[in-house]
């Protein structure tokens, strides 16, 4: 037969089984260009031709063979420059082997195993948000979440417990002798008052003032002295907060010499905020006084209105001068500066995170004062009571004093450190999202150095020792040097360090 007839037969695939009275499925048509006929499949020079139906074969392959599933790994992995991800991999740097899983194959960074200080193939931090970042201390040297902050707020009380507490326990049981004296002279003639009033209901009281004058001047007294006592302990938990973000214990000796040429900043920036305060309160009774007068001689609605709206705005204003100074006593330890300048470099590190330094404020004095309330009630029941049944003997002042007192120090004991604790976090997170300070301090952890509570402060200059290449101190780095990569299990930033500028994650 001619080639040229057109009842030709055509060979063409073998028929497939199938069951009985089902249609055979049709080839799908050819790709326009292709060049291949309808129903022939395609296949590379050389190869035998695949069945009809039969998938897509790469060139080399068997016609039939089924290209497996897209791969996917459960943390994909990140490759350094010149070196093969493992498989699964999402991308590979430049001058890099692709890893299979196509170029897009899931999350990196920096956190993703097979990252410099990640062991190959061990999933680390999220993938997306916030990058990997070591943490020598209590707290990871990046910029902290909420979380961050109480969880190092307490790290630090158990990474230094004698330390932390031993502090904290000496300095409020020095400052609460005299408050504690004053308690249990007015809960003695508070039991009197009541005693006799038990017994004569209508009888007139014995004294026009029942409260001795001295219990009330001892409480106020007592209270100058609680506040002097906290300023000490701000002043030297401070600095053991700052070393513990380094990983470093320091006993009371140490803290003590740590602070003690800060203690007079420390006082000066409460003598400030003292007089910050005070006049904060001159300016609320004046508005007071104003309204009242202005009630009285014009219209009593202008007095209440006025009264409520100028008390409003006092108080928004004191709240707001409170919260942009907040950080000044860190600020005074760590940074070795003046007082002057400690309240200014506070009103400066606050601005555009106002709310946030007030929540997160308002939170650790309510968790602090909950757990002040809940230590300090049993003991100021019990001398309650002791002084109503002694009405107003000897031993029921010394007894009424004595659990005033053990509730008070106990109450403090616990309570400030974690407020310190989260205020001086604070201070160095706002360093870390401003000034790139986590770099510094991963400089300093992984030096290996001596180093002290001078690596806060804002004229820093490392004196490294170290020359090995990588080795912080390499000249023309950041901070005296970034930090190399760390060995295998010990972690580490990635040379260069991180943008300071913020991160990806919630803050």
């Amino acid at each position: 037969m001619d080639h040229d007839d057109p009842g030709r037969p055509v060979p063409g695939p073998p028929e497939q089984p199938g069951d009985p009275g089902e249609p055979a499925a049709e080839p799908a048509p050819p790709a326009a260009g292709s060049g291949a006929e309808p129903g022939s499949g395609w296949a590379a020079p050389g190869a035998r031709p695949p069945a009809a139906g039969a998938p897509w074969a790469a060139p080399g392959q068997e016609s039939g063979h089924r290209q497996p599933p897209y791969p996917q790994a459960p943390d994909p992995a990140w490759a350094a420059p010149g070196t093969a991800p493992p498989a699964g991999a999402g991308w590979a740097a430049p001058g890099a082997r692709p890893a299979a899983g196509g170029a897009y194959g899931g999350p990196h960074g920096p956190g993703a195993p097979g990252a410099p200080g990640q062991p190959p193939g061990h999933p680390g931090a999220p993938a997306w948000g916030r990058p990997w970042a070591p943490r020598p201390g209590v707290v990871a040297l990046r910029p902290l979440t909420l979380g961050d902050l109480f969880n190092g707020a307490f790290g630090y009380v158990r990474a230094n417990p004698r330390t932390t507490l031993g502090l904290a326990l000496i300095v409020s049981a020095v400052a609460n002798v005299v408050s504690a004296i004053g308690m249990g002279g007015y809960l003695s003639d508070y039991g009197v008052l009541i005693e006799e009033s038990l017994q004569d209901p209508y009888a007139a009281p014995s004294s026009d003032f029942p409260i001795a004058p001295w219990s009330i001047a001892a409480m106020y007294g007592g209270a100058l002295f609680s506040y002097i006592g906290q300023i000490v302990l701000t002043g030297l938990l401070a600095a053991v907060v700052g070393m513990a973000v380094l990983g470093r214990h320091v006993s009371m000796s140490e803290a003590n010499a740590l602070v003690r040429g800060r203690l007079g900043a420390v006082f000066g920036v409460a003598g400030l905020l003292f007089l910050i305060g005070l006049g904060w309160s001159l300016l609320l009774l004046g508005v007071l006084i104003g309204a009242v007068v202005l009630g009285m001689g014009v219209d009593p609605l202008a007095g209440v209105l006025v009264g409520f709206f100028g008390v409003a705005a006092v108080v928004a204003a004191g709240v707001w001068v409170f919260v942009r100074t907040a950080l000044a006593m860190p600020v005074a330890v760590l940074e070795h500066i003046g007082p002057g300048r400690s309240l200014a470099r506070s009103w400066r590190l606050t601005q555009r995170s106002w709310w946030r330094v007030f929540g997160i404020t308002v939170l650790a004095q309510l968790l602090a004062s909950l757990v002040v309330n809940l230590l300090a009630t049993p003991f100021t029941l019990g001398g309650t009571i002791a002084a109503l049944l002694g009405g107003g003997a000897a031993w029921a002042t010394v007894v009424a004093a004595m659990l005033s007192f053990l509730g008070t120090v106990l109450a403090s004991t616990l309570a400030s450190p974690f407020v310190i604790g989260v205020t001086t976090l604070l201070y160095i997170d706002l360093r870390m999202r401003r000034e790139g300070l986590d770099l510094r301090l991963q400089a300093a952890a992984q030096s290996g150095q001596h180093t002290g509570p001078e690596v806060y402060r804002t004229d820093y200059e490392p004196a490294y020792t170290a020359a090995a290449p990588g080795a912080p101190g390499t000249p023309g780095s950041p901070y005296g040097g970034a930090p190399g990569p760390a060995p295998y299990g010990q972690g580490g930033p990635a040379p260069g360090g991180y943008p300071s500028g913020g991160y990806g994650g919630p803050a």
